[in-house]
């Protein structure tokens, strides 16, 4: 106990000593935005870190579909569509921008809005319902057309978030192909009609390169964007690597999300700078109940491993206050989960004493699989859990495709490697509705590990069909939510916010979910792609004030 007790209170020291490092550092505010450099430099360049779903990341940089994930109220904004009108349940009317090119320059129109639907339900993505909705698309003229659902479906517009479209030659050669994880370009080439084109490598959910090199798309619709000529992204650096590449040395990294004890780190740096934003972004800690320690399939076990987390600690000790208590897997940032917290009047769960935790943990041994980036989380949990008896070993990789490798074939008992637990950054790519996590409870879903639950399925069949904006939605949401902390699904630990780490000569804004909006990064007249033979002003290297983003 004293051994526990000391190295708690080294732990309180060191936190200590941090803050008030901290508050000695002479900062500077951060004036990039006042010495922005032309848009488009032709030698204009950034290197950015993606190490959790970097095929959401980039397809939302390559590609286009009729609205785009955006942070507003209702999650999504016109991109390739101008306006469109919902006649009545199963009747969508869209009409087109004018002008609209593919990234190879030639036209898009109504035709290729067509032609890409039918590849589209050939193959469709399918961690929603929409691989089992019919619907019909009808064109209108050049630039308008319908679409007629032949059932109802409520979250039929926010899958057209990821609908992109992509060119003849390439639907000829390579299909839609949604699968488990959704379209994303299988080849460099000019393909799609996103703000920037993939020029080598690429990014799918079962697998991606280790580097990815992107270019303007001179086509791109609107001239504002992007700002950028080339992108350099490395999806497979471990975190420490990443770390060092952007604090330490000038030139070979501009972006990073970064460990939240990392902090001070990025503070101190000559060349980098910190910028801190609330989320809607979730870490899930799957439990494994299909093929892993028996004992997991014991509810009681489960909520035993929950009760035994103070996430109050966790988030004040291991997240740094980067982040909220939550109650459950989702983000407690989303509003709906906001408005469930406080309306709804869930059945109180059973408090478990000590003495039960101890008999119902004691001697248990859990196998962990996750990437390096994660292994600070996974060393506060170690420590609370070891208070209870159990203890944890670990297999570590810095590439989320082996993550979802095991993830994705653990439903049909086809993983080779054996897990108790598994974490995924689970970045919000649904944006504004929690379904990025709500996904996971679906038991005949590849992204589900919970087994069979006939009244979670009859809830989330219900979900697919209730409209958003209704009283209904509130609380078949909230009967997902308390459904999934009752049965204990998943190892809930606190909502992060998103911490990143910058180089100080570029401007960026962050979203709330799963898109980084490289399109409309800028840099400065100092960034070193551009600044030629000159050194970096010495002034510049000065600590800048950390940057916390405000959302309403």
């Amino acid at each position: 106990m004293f051994k526990y007790i000391l190295i708690l209170l080294i732990f309180i020291n060191i936190s200590f000593a941090n803050e008030h490092l901290v508050k000695k550092i002479h900062f500077r505010d951060d004036d990039a935005a006042s010495r922005a450099a032309t848009p488009l430099h032709p030698d204009s360049h950034i290197k950015i870190f993606i190490p959790n779903i970097p095929y959401i990341y980039i397809t939302n940089c390559t590609n286009a579909g009729l609205i785009r994930s955006f942070d507003n109220e209702r999650g999504w904004e016109y991109e390739l569509a101008k306006s469109h009108n919902r006649v009545d349940d199963f009747t969508y009317e869209f009409e087109l921008r004018k002008g609209l090119k593919f990234q190879d320059g030639s036209e898009f129109d109504t035709d290729d809005v067509v032609l890409n639907f039918e590849y589209f339900k050939r193959s469709p993505f399918l961690y929603t319902n929409i691989d089992n909705i019919d619907f019909d698309v009808i064109k209108i003229d050049k630039y308008k057309f319908k679409i007629v659902l032949k059932q109802k479906y409520e979250m039929f517009l926010t899958d057209l978030a990821r609908i992109y479209f992509h060119t003849k030659e390439y639907l000829e050669k390579y299909g839609f192909e949604g699968s488990e994880t959704g379209s994303a370009t299988k080849m460099a080439g000019a393909y799609g009609m996103g703000p920037y084109t993939l020029k080598e490598g690429y990014a799918l959910g079962s697998k991606h390169t280790a580097v990815i090199e992107l270019e303007a798309n001179p086509y791109y619709w609107n001239k504002e964007y992007p700002k950028i000529r080339r992108v350099t992204a490395y999806t497979q650096l471990s975190a420490a690597k990443a770390l060092e590449m952007i604090t330490k040395r000038e030139g070979e990294l501009d972006f990073a999300p970064i460990d939240f004890n990392k902090k001070i780190e990025v503070l101190t740096s000559k060349y980098a700078k910190l910028n801190i934003s609330k989320s809607t972004n979730n870490f899930i800690i799957f439990f494994n109940l299909i093929n892993a320690n028996e004992r997991l399939k014991s509810k009681e076990v489960r909520v035993a491993l929950n009760q035994a987390l103070n996430q109050e600690n966790l988030l004040n000790f291991v997240y740094k206050n980067e982040g909220h208590i939550s109650p459950f897997a989702s983000s407690v940032n989303y509003e709906i989960v906001q408005k469930i917290l406080k309306n709804a009047k869930p059945k109180e769960q059973e408090s478990y004493t000590k003495e039960k935790m101890l008999k119902l943990l004691q001697g248990l041994h859990l196998e962990v699989f996750t990437q390096d980036s994660f292994m600070f989380l996974f060393k506060g949990i170690e420590y609370q859990l070891k208070e209870y008896g159990v203890t944890l070993s670990y297999t570590i990789t810095s590439s989320e495709k082996d993550i979802y490798e095991q993830l994705l074939t653990t439903h049909k008992s086809q993983n080779t490697q054996a897990w108790d637990l598994l974490i995924w950054g689970d970045d919000d790519w649904y944006y504004a509705n929690p379904w990025s996590v709500l996904f996971i409870y679906e038991d005949e879903s590849a992204w589900s590990t919970i087994g069979k639950d006939r009244v979670m399925k009859s809830y989330i069949d219900e979900y697919f069909i209730t409209k958003t904006d209704s009283k209904e939605y509130e609380e078949i949401t909230s009967k997902i939510l308390y459904r999934a902390q009752e049965m204990a699904y998943t190892l809930r630990v606190p909502s992060p916010n998103k911490v990143v780490a910058l180089n100080k000569e570029v401007i960026y804004k962050p979203y709330k979910g799963a898109v980084i909006p490289i399109w409309e990064m800028q840099i400065t007249k100092d960034h070193y792609s551009i600044r030629g033979e000159r050194e970096y002003p010495t002034y510049l290297e000065a600590p800048i004030k950390p940057k916390r983003e405000k959302y309403e």
